[in-house]
């Protein structure tokens, strides 16, 4: 098959998977949007259209920002995966809209989703700034459909239509968007008590930022002057510098999309390779305007320049990055900061060090960073012609989440897109996914059971960017179902649905990742192989877990004290052949005090703690070195048994107290309203 043989054969499968919305209303569920009332808009627009539109609040800041009805979830995190499905079965919903596909309880939400084959929207601002929002299926940057091959990217562009860059909206003032921030931030503070267990996906704490913004703004005040004059000396001599635009520290393109867990490690890495390249250039590194001042970026950046002696070429600016300063650069380094497009786009050479949508080969450096510093070359382009083309056509709406006339103009647009159905990019194949990654193997997790219960749990929970996952079990399409949750969690997976061939498939992912820990059930075939690799190595863990029932979790085994007992035995037997090897053996089974209380109740319920929170759990266990992990501990069964307790004492009390019942008289049913529901009387 040649290559465009291939290329048509992914853009009629894509026009498969991407079909427009069938004729009749349609069911959309809302997350967390923008910080502005955009998603309201849209809902309003969506609902005027007669489609059903559904929001729920994570928060306060959620509630000032929606006026149309919601529905508030206020519990814990590890309950939010069956809350969340429930409603989307409750309320069939098709389509799920999110802004920030990264956040914890939009994952969750997205894999629920996708068990159910609904559709999965994320939208952000625009990868072409400014004047443009993203919008795509499953996610961004990593996981956006968007291609990365110049020979696809060629054929899409042929497709659509030429884009005007044009500027089109008058800009949104900075003072406008921080008061809606900290309207937004604040609410979500003082809002705690409604929604107590809330988890916040911030590195700071809004507090925190916004002291650090006043100390910032009173400092730009009096280096203001200062500044503007450095940039203007560096624009006044082209090429002789490279730009190093630096992000937010909390931006989850750093965080779940590079190799990088902050921006801190960055500077270390591209200093230390500038130094080593020898350039007569300088390396200036420009602070985003919207950072908040909590990291000191230019005492790291200095100090580390003086230790590599080019204190002399590095310099640290702030207040971002002028266009003009951008476009006599000699070429910009990034993460995968949008600067980095704009940069492509004014013909600046440019290198990516994370995932970014517009690395592709003939548009950014594929070289290593130590070979960019010499004589970096441009984009070619007709190539970036047809990339601006493409990517515009496909991800990008025209319009903005604050200005009036950008907000009309972007909630027609998504509408229209949504209605119509996305432009037809192919889903992305487990290989791709795969070739994305940008974090080297940190940890290597092996679970034998992950296609349904606590062994799904915990796949999903130690899934992230740097570990790599070995899953096996049955049936063939759970196991593929949660293999694809940890692909798009930033983790390497590898499958193994044959039994069989199980003992094969962990020994050549054990010689590619050796393993840090196995996590099985009890009697497993395959432990006796993991455990003598982990001998040999000297460390590692095995985890034993019990065969969990999918529904009710560790309430599946109350009455299994015998399979319990067994397990025990087997981990003992485990310790003994491991002894002194440096490898621990732990054994997660239902707490005993719970157990007691649930067989002296009948009561099984006390032991369902739900898959992820007993997930959770269990992998805290493991990282503190325990090697009996009771689940759920003494303290949480006494506190699943106060409320039982209290319902016991009350229907006693009742029982005891209360009046002889009167004679029942049989109602007379009345007819309902017209044009409501007996119930709704």
């Amino acid at each position: 098959m040649t290559a465009v043989d291939r290329i048509a054969a992914r853009v009629e499968a894509a026009e498969r998977d991407s079909a427009p919305w069938p004729m009749g209303p349609r069911s959309v569920l809302f997350l967390q949007g923008p910080i502005s009332d955009f998603f309201d808009r849209l809902g309003r627009a969506l609902v005027e259209r007669g489609h059903a539109v559904h929001r729920i609040n994570l928060h306060l800041g959620d509630q000032l920002f929606w006026r149309l009805p919601a529905v508030d979830f206020r519990g814990r995190f590890d309950r939010w995966r069956p809350f969340v499905g429930d409603f989307l079965d409750r309320h069939r919903v098709t389509d799920l809209v999110v802004h920030g596909d990264r956040r914890p309880h939009h994952i969750v939400a997205a894999e629920e989703a996708r068990a159910r084959g609904i559709r999965v929207y994320s939208t952000d601002l625009g990868y072409v700034r400014p004047d443009w929002l993203t919008l795509e299926y499953d996610g961004m940057s990593t996981y956006s459909r968007f291609p990365r091959d110049p020979a696809a990217i060629r054929e899409l562009a042929e497709r659509l239509p030429p884009v005007d860059l044009a500027r089109r909206f008058r800009p949104v003032s900075f003072a406008w968007t921080a008061a809606l921030d900290v309207v937004y931030n604040v609410a979500q503070v003082v809002g705690r008590p409604l929604y107590p267990q809330y988890r916040w996906h911030g590195v700071f704490h809004p507090y925190t930022e916004y002291a650090g913004w006043i100390v910032t703004l009173a400092r730009y005040r009096l280096t203001r002057a200062a500044t503007v004059a450095a940039k203007v000396r560096l624009q006044a001599d082209p090429k002789s510098y490279f730009l190093f635009p630096l992000q937010l520290a909390t931006d989850y393109q750093i965080r779940a999309h590079s190799p990088f867990a902050d921006a801190r490690e960055a500077i270390r890495q591209v200093i230390a390779s500038f130094a080593a390249s020898g350039s007569r250039r300088k390396l200036v590194l420009i602070v985003h305007p919207l950072d908040n001042g909590l990291v000191g970026w230019a005492p790291l950046a200095l100090t580390l320049a003086r230790e590599h002696g080019v204190a002399d070429r590095v310099q640290v600016l702030r207040d971002g990055t002028p266009l003009e300063v951008l476009r006599r650069a000699a070429g910009v380094v990034t993460i995968n900061s949008t600067v980095g497009l704009t940069a492509l786009i004014e013909g600046v050479p440019v290198k990516v060090l994370g995932n970014a949508v517009f690395d592709v080969p003939g548009l950014t450096c594929q070289d290593p960073l130590d070979r960019f510093w010499d004589d970096p070359a441009p984009p070619e382009p007709e190539l970036l012609q047809a990339f601006v083309r493409s990517l515009v056509g496909t991800t990008q709406v025209s319009g903005g989440y604050y200005e009036r006339e950008a907000k009309a103009r972007a909630v027609a647009g998504f509408v229209e897109r949504l209605e119509g159905g996305l432009f037809p990019l192919s889903s992305l194949s487990p290989a791709e996914l795969a070739g994305r990654q940008v974090r080297e193997t940190a940890f290597a997790v092996a679970i034998l059971g992950a296609a349904r219960g606590i062994g799904r749990a915990l796949a999903r929970d130690y899934a992230a960017p740097g570990v790599s996952l070995f899953l096996a079990g049955e049936p063939q399409s759970g196991l593929e179902a949660v293999a694809e949750d940890c692909r798009r969690r930033g983790a390497v997976v590898a499958c193994c649905a044959d039994p069989a061939g199980l003992d094969r498939a962990l020994a050549a992912f054990a010689d590619r990742n050796p393993i840090e820990l196995l996590v099985a059930r009890a009697g497993a075939v395959a432990i006796g192989t993991a455990a003598e690799r982990m001998r040999q190595r000297g460390r590692g863990r095995i985890g034993l877990v019990p065969a969990l029932d999918r529904r009710h979790g560790f309430a599946g085994v109350t009455d299994g004290r015998a399979g319990i007992e067994a397990m025990q035995a087997e981990a003992d037997a485990l310790r003994h052949r491991l002894g002194g090897s440096g490898v621990a053996v732990s054994v997660a089974r239902p707490g005993r005090v719970a157990a007691s209380i649930a067989a002296r109740w009948a009561a099984p319920g006390l032991l369902d703690v739900g898959e992820d929170r007993a997930a959770r759990l269990i992998r805290r266990g493991f990282a503190r070195g325990v090697e009996d992990i009771a689940v759920p501990g003494p303290v949480v069964a006494a506190s699943q048994a106060l409320p039982r307790l209290a319902a016991r004492a009350h229907v006693w009390a009742t029982g005891v107290f209360a009046p002889a019942a009167p004679a029942i008289v049989p109602a007379v049913e009345e007819e309902p309203l017209p044009g409501e529901s007996g119930a709704g009387n």
